[in-house]
């Protein structure tokens, strides 16, 4: 009977680990970081992760009278630093088979998503993330064809060249070590740009900096698909997005949308979209909103809060 006890005891400890569906020691990420929860006797929830030997932290307090919905604040128990100090309150989504903690600010603007959906590390993800966005058919400054894919490059259908991701303490760079083309041998940081991509040529010091060399690649955007057409399929939560011009961010939010034969009205979006093979509008917006999956419902949240950012054209990268 005793025994009997303790079990039944035991099994309400471990029920009591979670808190509205976030369990203790699930894996968040966001970006190239992993962070790790823990809920706490009281009901709030701790996640916590180390940056270059840094710690962060934060806590996640349940909202009274709401499900899934939380209170952002600072961890009182932890000195690590709190990363999302912008973010005011979090909303917990299970659907569609992701698993996303949302972060918002006080203007209920998306700002970060933290997602335990994945089950490789943030490097990982972080990387696969980034070759799917600079994937695609390019021409170059010759007239010659390139197909970037994943760690290989084609010209005119063959495989002329490998490319490898490098990474500083895990975080993705933008720079890549090409081998096998002979224009385009070495190390280059790649920018994306509305039209395609600029590659610039980087040295590396000692203490594992680029810089610029001065010598840059334009590859210019050849597809029959959209540009951004990623931004439909994978969760833009590396935020690669806020070093594009706020201009090329109002096309890519459109074109969530007008993949979905979406009917846009501006003059500008007008000119853009009409000059695109992919683009079909329909005749009513009706039910459009309605077709779009989470990810791309969220992906045009996180894109609308950085067009909203005044200072952001201030620290972007895009030429």
């Amino acid at each position: 009977m005793k025994h009997s006890v303790l079990f039944i005891l035991c099994l309400f400890t471990l029920a009591g680990m979670q808190a509205q569906g976030i369990r203790t020691g699930s894996k968040w990420n966001v970006g190239s970081m992993d962070y790790t929860a823990k809920v706490n006797s009281d009901r709030t929830i701790t996640f916590s992760a180390t940056a270059e030997g840094e710690e962060l932290a934060f806590r996640l307090t349940p909202t009274p009278g709401k499900t899934d919905e939380y209170t952002i604040g600072t961890d009182p128990n932890s000195d690590g630093f709190n990363p999302f100090e912008k973010s005011t309150r979090a909303k917990f989504i299970n659907q569609q088979g992701w698993r996303l903690l949302c972060l918002y600010d006080a203007n209920n603007y998306l700002l970060n998503i933290l997602d335990a959906t994945q089950s490789i590390n943030g490097e990982k993800v972080a990387v696969g993330k980034w070759m799917e966005q600079i994937s695609g058919k390019y021409i170059d400054h010759y007239g010659d064809t390139l197909q970037i894919g994943h760690e290989t490059i084609y010209e005119r259908g063959v495989a002329r060249a490998t490319y490898e991701n490098i990474t500083f303490n895990g975080c993705v760079t933008g720079v890549v070590k090409i081998s096998g083309l002979t224009n385009l041998e070495g190390k280059w940081e790649i920018v994306q740009t509305l039209n395609g991509l600029t590659l610039y040529q980087v040295e590396q010091d000692e203490y594992g900096m680029f810089t610029r060399k001065g010598e840059k690649e334009t590859l210019t955007w050849v597809n029959s698909e959209p540009r951004f057409g990623y931004a439909n399929r994978i969760l833009l939560n590396d935020r690669e997005f806020s070093k594009l011009k706020k201009s090329t961010l109002r096309i890519m939010r459109n074109s969530i949308l007008a993949v979905h034969s979406y009917m846009v009205s501006s003059p500008d979006l007008v000119e853009y979209f009409g000059n695109q093979p992919w683009f079909s509008p329909r005749p009513s917006n009706d039910d459009v909103y309605d077709e779009l999956t989470l990810v791309e419902r969220l992906n045009i949240e996180l894109i609308k809060a950085e067009e909203n950012n005044p200072n952001h054209d201030d620290y972007i990268k895009e030429p």
